[in-house]
């Protein structure tokens, strides 16, 4: 990746996908691997500079080792400019491939051979034979043309093999790449009995395998270097004055690998550190999770307690809708760009975003959108990292934090502007608890509620016993003038016998509202 072109491949599928970076972009396009002899690529790489080329490396159905040029002449329309056979060299699982810093060269390391591959008119070749003794498995140049840093496994014995990084002189002459200092690598024996790692070693370092798989990332602005030693769960980070003494460590843990499957520097200003943070078992190899971890390493150092400035996915920058939470590589450009890539091949882009701003990942397309910082967070600097807030006693204005001035003023964690105490309205939500009534016999409770009429609700006048006693009495005052007025006669028997018909209801009613 630079900043102007994303390149990955395929082979599954048997292509390269090309990704310009814009904002708002669905546009891939597809080479596919029938315009050369490739069966099986390897690695592919772009100028550091914004220049619409890529150079790959595979093998072909005969088992060759190739190298090749792609050029462009509009976004997304590649053509192939060269291709040349590495000849007398048998098939390499080891076989990496970098460019130096003013794009006019390829070097080229792999466990049998070594090269140079000019990129002008003539695109000449040189190889040699590998005379380091390495089965190189990542290599970085950098923003410089005289040096590159290669890690690899040294073979000591026929069933023994051992981490050994190599700082390298690219002899620009024509001559083989020699050797100038190695680094001091961690080894099995620095880890405490109970901890499986201390039983790990290659038995055959030519051969391919996807748990010692190794990273490397160099900042030439500080002269600092990222190794991600995967079968160790572990980054180092080492200085090119010193690379026998690491200044720093950070691992993930006992029973889990894979926590440096991918470093890389964010920018070109190497302050910060990218690392690829999965976690598989160390038993049989199983992914447990994936997140991408920042580093702020000028200001925080790099150690097992230094805590990531950014962990994505998080909570405002999700993972984007359609990747798989397996993720298995990250690179990024000079500019701060990032692309990450899942297990499905998917990528997805990251940008840089201005102060005052930051990368939205909720997006429908392959690539963040810029969203303004939310109300009392503030970023004044251009990345990829979230707003963050202001602390106590000061609030966010003009996208910094600006110390509360006012003699009462309230200003918490987070504040939006500076506001005065006097201005908050006291309100008492103190209440008291309701008084115990001065009846407690229960006679006189239960006369006092009989007679009792609330008249605040229709539902409380419905069912006051006395409503009941009122409509009762109503109904037997009009059957009784109703029978005077037909039998013109007041019969004393019927009168009592409707009194006490009356009474027992008055008896009922009483008992149901006290149950």
């Amino acid at each position: 990746m630079n900043d102007g072109l994303t390149i990955f491949t395929d082979n599954l599928n048997a292509a390269w996908y090309t990704v310009p970076v814009f904002l708002n972009t669905m546009i891939i396009g597809i080479i596919h691997y029938n315009g050369t002899t490739c069966d099986f690529v390897n690695s592919v790489v772009v100028p550091i500079s914004n220049i619409s080329t890529f150079v790959y490396n595979c093998i072909d159905l005969q088992g060759r080792n190739v190298i090749g040029l792609f050029e462009s002449n509009a976004t997304c329309s590649f053509y192939s400019s060269n291709e040349q056979i590495v000849f007398n060299y048998s098939t390499q699982d080891n076989f990496i491939i970098s460019i130096n810093e003013d794009n006019t060269a390829i070097y080229g390391f792999a466990g049998d051979f070594l090269f140079y591959y000019e990129l002008n008119s003539t695109f000449q070749l040189s190889v040699w034979p590998n005379s380091l003794n390495i089965s190189p498995l990542a290599v970085d140049i950098g923003a410089n043309i005289d040096y590159a840093v290669v890690v690899d496994y040294c073979q000591l014995t026929p069933a023994y093999a051992v981490d050994c990084d190599f700082i390298v002189s690219l002899n620009r002459s024509l001559s083989c790449p020699n050797s100038t200092n190695a680094f001091s690598m961690i080894t099995p024996n620095q880890f405490a009995y109970s901890d499986p790692r201390i039983n790990q070693y290659l038995t055959n370092s030519p051969h391919y395998s996807a748990q010692t798989v190794m990273r490397v990332s160099i900042a030439w602005r500080t002269r600092c270097v990222l190794i991600g030693v995967q079968s160790f769960n572990m980054v180092l980070l080492y200085s090119l004055d010193d690379p026998m003494h690491p200044i720093g460590t950070r691992q993930n843990g006992i029973e889990l690998m894979d926590f440096d499957k991918s470093v890389a520097w964010l920018n070109d200003q190497g302050e910060k550190a990218v690392i690829l943070a999965n976690s598989y078992t160390y038993s049989n190899y199983q992914w447990i999770s994936s997140f991408m971890h920042i580093y702020d390493i000028q200001s925080d150092g790099f150690s097992d307690s230094t805590q990531p400035v950014l962990i994505y996915p998080n909570s405002q920058q999700i993972l984007f809708r359609w990747l798989v939470p397996e993720l298995i590589r990250l690179v990024c450009s000079s500019h701060g760009h990032l692309a990450i890539f899942d297990d499905l091949g998917i990528p997805a882009t990251i940008y840089s975003t201005p102060s005052g701003t930051y990368p939205n990942t909720n997006s429908t397309y392959f690539t963040s959108n810029t969203v303004p910082c939310i109300r009392g967070t503030y970023r004044n600097y251009t990345g990829i990292e979230l707003c963050v807030p202001c602390s106590n006693g000061t609030y966010v204005y003009s996208n910094s934090c600006s110390p509360c001035t006012l003699p009462d003023s309230f200003c918490p964690y987070g504040a939006v502007e500076e506001i005065s105490y006097s201005t908050f309205e006291s309100i008492e939500q103190d209440q008291d608890y309701f008084e115990s009534p001065e009846n407690t016999v229960f006679d006189d409770i239960l006369m006092q509620n009989i007679f009792s009429f609330n008249a605040q609700s229709d539902h409380c006048v419905l069912v006051s016993p006395i409503t009941c006693v009122l409509l009762v009495i109503a109904l037997g005052t009009r059957s009784i003038r109703r029978e005077t007025i037909r039998r013109g006669q007041f019969v004393a028997d019927n009168s009592s016998h409707r009194q006490f018909v009356v009474g027992q209801f008055f008896a009922w009613v009483i008992g149901r509202n006290v149950n």
